[in-house]
């Protein structure tokens, strides 16, 4: 237990303590941890969830279209069938595939992967 003189001397230093003292911060140089040409492998990467989509088509209707669509009812895409699709990578588009039907599963073959500005998708139909 504290005697009264240890306790005032504590709320002393409390008190003297809480007047802010303002400094300026100086950070190290920044360097590159990874020297010029050498890779991380890629099973650093290998446990990452992503997101895959692979785009079939669009169809822009009203809110009372939409609300008549039942069970089985069919809906026409801007595409044609076996048209080149786009395939999305958390929501970025970075390939162009097609949609393959393996035992009645679907399924996607790619053709091309590349970064998306190299893919040049935001024009095409």
């Amino acid at each position: 237990m504290m005697t009264e003189e240890e306790i005032r001397q504590f709320l002393s230093r409390l008190h003297r303590e809480t007047t802010p003292t303002v400094k300026k911060v100086q950070f190290p140089e920044l360097r590159e941890s990874v020297q010029p040409g050498v890779r991380i492998g890629l099973d650093y990467l290998e446990d990452v969830e992503v997101e895959v989509a692979a785009e079939l088509g669009q169809v822009e209707m009203t809110l009372r279209e939409f609300l008549k669509l039942t069970e089985g009812s069919i809906v026409k895409l801007d595409r044609a069938a076996g048209e080149t699709i786009e395939v999305m990578l958390n929501g970025v588009k970075f390939s162009r595939g097609e949609v393959l039907v393996i035992n009645d599963v679907f399924a996607l073959r790619m053709h091309t992967i590349a970064p998306p500005r190299a893919l040049n998708l935001e024009g095409e139909s």
